[in-house]
C-alpha cells in the first residue's frame, strides 16, 4: 500500500509545474502587442487628422460659395452681363471644389470607420493623399485659367479707362476750350492751320460725345472694381490651394510609412510634416498682413455700385483673413500633436 502511495506522489509532482508561457505573455510578446497597438493608433490618428482637415476646408469653401451667391443675387439687370457671367463661372468652380472635397471626405471617413473593424487596423491608403495632390493641382489650374482671363480683361479695361480720362481731361481743359473758341471766331487759313494733332483729333467733339465718354468711364470704373473683387478672391484662393498641395505631398510620404513597424522612417516623415506646417504658419501670417495692407487701400468712394463692390471686396478680405487665422491655430495644434507622436514613437526603438 505504501509503495502505491509513493508512486502516485511521484507522478503528481510534474503536474504541479506549469511553464511560464502558458496563461501569461512573455515581455517580448507584451512589447510586440503594445507596439502593434501604438501603430494602429497612429494610423487611426492620421486618418482622423485628414478627415478633420477636409471638413475644415469644405467649411471654408462653403463660406466662399455663400458670399458669391449673395453677390450674384445682387446683380442689377441694368449691369453688364459680364458681371453675372464672371461670378457664375467662379460659383461653378467653387461648387466643383466643394463636391470634390465632399467625395474625398466620404472616402476617408469610410477608411477611418474600417480601421475600427479591421483586425490589424492598417487601412491608411497613400493613394488617398496622391488623389488629393492631383485634385488640388487640377483645381488650381482651372482657377488659374479664370484668373488669367479676368486679368487680361482687367488690363484692357484699365487701359481704356486711362485713355478716356486723358481724353476727358484734355477736352475739358481751359486751353482746349480757349483754342476752340478762338478758332470759331477766326478760322485759320489753309496755310496757317495749326499742326497740333491732339487738338485736330478732338476739336469737333460734341457735348453729347463728351457726355457719352463720361458715361462710359463711369461704367468702366464699376466694371474694373468688379474685376478687382474676383481677382483678389481668386488670387487668395490660389495661394491657399498651392499650400494645400504641398501639405498633402508631405502627408503622402507619411502615409506610406505610418503603418510600418520601423519607427525611424515614420519619425523622419513626421518631422517633414512639422517643418512644413511651421513654414505654412509663417506664410499665412504674412498673407494675413498682406490683407490688412490691401484693406487699408480700399477707398469707399464713387458711385453706389462702386461702393457695393468695395463692400464685397472687404467681405472677401474678412473671410479669407478669418480662414488664415483659424488655419494658423490649427497648424500650431497639429505640430504639437505630431511632436507628441514622436515621443510615443520612440518607445518602439
Amino acid at each position: 500500500m505504501k509503495n502505491v502511495i509513493l508512486v502516485l506522489l511521484v507522478m503528481a509532482v510534474p503536474m504541479l509545474w506549469v511553464p511560464d508561457s502558458v496563461g501569461a505573455e512573455t515581455p517580448k510578446n507584451v512589447n510586440a502587442a503594445e507596439a502593434a497597438k501604438r501603430r494602429t493608433g497612429r494610423e487611426r490618428q492620421f486618418l482622423y487628422r485628414m478627415v478633420e482637415d477636409l471638413n475644415r476646408s469644405q467649411g471654408y469653401v462653403q463660406a466662399a460659395v455663400r458670399g458669391l451667391e449673395r453677390q450674384i443675387n445682387a446683380v442689377d439687370i441694368l449691369e453688364s452681363s459680364r458681371r453675372d457671367k464672371d461670378i457664375g463661372s467662379f460659383l461653378d468652380w467653387y461648387h466643383s471644389y466643394a463636391e470634390w472635397l465632399g467625395n474625398n471626405l466620404v472616402d476617408l471617413e469610410a477608411d477611418l470607420s474600417r480601421s475600427y473593424s479591421d483586425e490589424r487596423g492598417a487601412i491608411v491608403q497613400p493613394e488617398r493623399c496622391y488623389s488629393l495632390i492631383d485634385g488640388y493641382a487640377r483645381l488650381g489650374a482651372q482657377l488659374g485659367e479664370q484668373v488669367s482671363h479676368l486679368d487680361k480683361l482687367d488690363d484692357r479695361t484699365i487701359q481704356r479707362i486711362a485713355g478716356l480720362r486723358t481724353s476727358l481731361e484734355y477736352v475739358m481743359s481751359g486751353s482746349f476750350i480757349e483754342e476752340r473758341n478762338r478758332e470759331k471766331k477766326q478760322p485759320p487759313l489753309g496755310n496757317d492751320r495749326r499742326k497740333d494733332e491732339l487738338y485736330e483729333r478732338y476739336k469737333d467733339t460734341t457735348d453729347i460725345e463728351i457726355a457719352m465718354m463720361q458715361r462710359e468711364l463711369k461704367n468702366l470704373d464699376e466694371l474694373q472694381k468688379h474685376f478687382l473683387v474676383l481677382l483678389e478672391l481668386g488670387r487668395m484662393e490660389q495661394s491657399w490651394i498651392s499650400r494645400k498641395t504641398g501639405d498633402y505631398d508631405a502627408l503622402a510620404r507619411l502615409a506610406v510609412v505610418v503603418g510600418g513597424d520601423a519607427p525611424g522612417p515614420v519619425e523622419e516623415a513626421i518631422n517633414r510634416v512639422i517643418k512644413l506646417y511651421e513654414s505654412d504658419i509663417t506664410y499665412f501670417k504674412r498673407k494675413a498682413g498682406d490683407i490688412a495692407s490691401a484693406r487699408s487701400r480700399v477707398i469707399p468712394a464713387g458711385s453706389l455700385k462702386i461702393l457695393d463692390r468695395m463692400e464685397e471686396l472687404s467681405e472677401n478680405y474678412d473671410q479669407m483673413e478669418y480662414r488664415y487665422e483659424r488655419h494658423i491655430s490649427w497648424l500650431a495644434e497639429q505640430s504639437g500633436a505630431y511632436r507628441a507622436d514622436i515621443i510615443e514613437l520612440r518607445k518602439d526603438r
